[in-house]
């Protein structure tokens, strides 16, 4: 029997990157994570990959999308129908629901109906998968940057309502949480950290989604080095600095734990 080997490919607008994995090396705490080649890719023609991801075990981080973000309240159905039920909901505000992909979480049922908070990402990113059957993939996990760095600091986060802000890629990523879940994002492209108006982004942000940002108790801050957050104040909101999320353990908690 052929064993399939891992690979890592981290998608954005601008490019697609993976990595091959040893599995084992990862829940042996090996610090080396990868053997073979690592490919860096400045297009997003997914057949240039045909053959580095031919008979992979695929791990996708998606990265530089905005989540948008809706809450439905639908008939109460079976779960296998819940997602044509959304899809279809979702036609009223895509044109091209067959560029959408999505997730959801139910919040609140009753006996007739249940509320669905859904999770969308809208572009061309994800379209890499429409070819992967062909390719033998086995797709292990989906993730956004968003919800990784959200999920990796649960624990460290001591507050339900709160804001979110971290920096990855030459992007700085704006999150709202309401009730422990992502109610509000957007994302800052960043040419120069030392000329960027950090103020003037996070204001920005925190008036576009004022009614969510004043129910907030705390921001917390991740990956900022180099970004000038002191003389930015909101209200009465306390400043909370956590540990760097480095690329290496953003790895290793993706395909153990996220």
């Amino acid at each position: 029997m052929k064993f399939r080997r891992n690979m890592l490919l981290e998608i954005s607008a601008e490019s697609i990157s993976g990595i091959e994995f040893s599995k084992n090396m990862l829940l042996n705490r090996v610090k080396n994570i990868a053997y073979g080649n690592t490919y860096n890719k400045d297009t997003l023609d997914i057949k240039d990959f045909a053959m580095d991801i031919r008979n992979k075990n695929l791990y996708i981080l998606v990265e530089g999308e905005t989540i948008y973000i809706k809450i439905m309240t639908l008939p109460l159905v079976k779960k296998y129908q819940i997602n044509d039920l959304i899809k279809n909901e979702l036609r009223y505000y895509y044109k091209d629901i067959d560029h959408i992909s999505f997730t959801y979480k139910i919040i609140k049922k009753d006996k007739l109906n249940m509320e669905i908070l859904v999770f969308c990402i809208s572009g061309n990113s994800l379209d890499i998968l429409e070819n992967c059957i062909e390719n033998n993939i086995n797709f292990k996990k989906v993730n956004t940057i968003q919800f990784c760095f959200k999920n990796y600091y649960c624990n460290k986060i001591n507050e339900k309502n709160y804001v979110l802000v971290f920096y990855y890629n030459c992007k700085i990523y704006f999150l709202i949480c309401h009730n422990d879940e992502i109610v509000a994002n957007t994302i800052v492209r960043v040419g120069d950290l030392f000329l960027f108006k950090f103020s003037y982004a996070m204001n920005e942000f925190l008036d576009q989604y004022n009614d969510y940002a004043k129910l907030c108790n705390k921001i917390y801050y991740a990956n900022v080095e180099g970004i000038n957050i002191e003389g930015f104040k909101y209200h009465t909101l306390s400043n909370v600095i956590l540990e760097n999320l480095e690329w290496e353990k953003l790895v290793k908690y993706i395909i153990i734990k996220g």
